[in-house]
């Protein structure tokens, strides 16, 4: 064989699929900085048999295999199990979305070394998101998802002693039961899944509420000393931000308001949430929030 793969960037692909078994064809953009002809280069290695098409999916074809061996790549063979797939299509796709990301690091659930009772087989989370240095215990629940599997993840973060954060993204809200997902955790994010909601995660940690709030409040209020609420004048404003759904949060204010009835309080989050917040929290004022105009783009870390 005179052709080797050419350039990093075939390279990483190579490795990524050789760890994630497969990864599907409208992923490769992750992989390319070069958006004019990268389709012909994994056109190239499928011809010569370093990729092959399942499908939706590219997979390591015979050559592909022994590459990433001779290299001592982590190699996983290559699982065929139906029921199984799915998962490891969604877990190739989440890893591949944060791939080059600077912000958010993902660890899939295979390569988490789990030394309790429960095997991480056993286990329904799909692995880890750092994002900007606090790990999130992760789980989806999709559309083929029943009550029962619900239940199942319910448990499965009941019995979590090591991580406090967690995420939970879902096909679709309404399916779920906001107060069945309160543990006494830090925080229980429950996320719409949806490419647009992913990226979003990018910037989790990096929404100037300092300014939204004084924008609002003209330098009145603080940081709080309360676990129950964000911002306040340790008086009569009690402030809630949100940028996705968080049933701890939700939790703790309403233990707050049910020992102290005459207070109020103010949330501010995107329009997409307030729904199911309003629901829980119905005598809340609501400020809606734009996120996006309030992003930090750059983040200085200092030694």
């Amino acid at each position: 064989m005179n052709y080797f793969p050419s350039g990093n960037e075939e390279i990483t692909l190579l490795k990524f699929i050789a760890k994630f078994q497969y990864l599907n064809t409208n992923d490769t953009k992750y992989f390319f900085k070069s958006k004019a002809y990268y389709k012909k280069r994994i056109t190239h290695l499928a011809e010569i048999k370093y990729l092959k098409r399942v499908k939706y999916d590219l997979v390591l074809d015979e050559v592909g295999i022994s590459y990433v061996k001779q290299n001592n790549f982590q190699y996983n063979t290559r699982n065929r199990n139906k029921k199984y797939l799915p998962r490891l299509q969604y877990i190739s796709h989440l890893a591949a979305m944060f791939y080059n990301s600077k912000t958010i690091k993902y660890t899939p659930s295979f390569s988490i070394k789990d030394k309790e009772i429960f095997t991480t087989t056993a286990r329904k989370y799909i692995g880890i998101l750092e994002i900007s240095g606090i790990e999130y215990l992760t789980y989806h629940i999709t559309s083929k998802h029943d009550n029962k599997y619900i239940l199942s993840v319910i448990y499965d973060i009941q019995k979590e002693h090591k991580y406090r954060n967690t995420i939970v993204l879902v096909n679709n809200l309404n399916r779920i039961n906001i107060n069945d997902f309160t543990f006494g955790n830090n925080q229980v994010l429950l996320i719409e899944d949806s490419d647009i909601n992913r990226e979003k995660l990018e910037y989790l940690h990096r929404i100037d509420w300092q300014k939204i709030i004084n924008n609002y409040y003209n330098n009145k209020v603080f940081l709080a000393g309360y676990n129950f609420c964000d911002y306040t004048d340790y008086k009569t404003k009690f402030i809630l931000t949100f940028s996705f759904l968080d049933t701890e949060k939700i939790n703790r204010v309403k233990y707050f308001l049910r020992e102290n009835k005459n207070k109020t309080i103010d949330i501010f989050c995107p329009r997409e949430i307030e729904y199911y917040i309003r629901k829980e929290l119905p005598n809340a004022n609501y400020t809606i929030i734009d996120l996006e105009d309030y992003i930090v783009k750059e983040i200085n870390i200092y030694d």
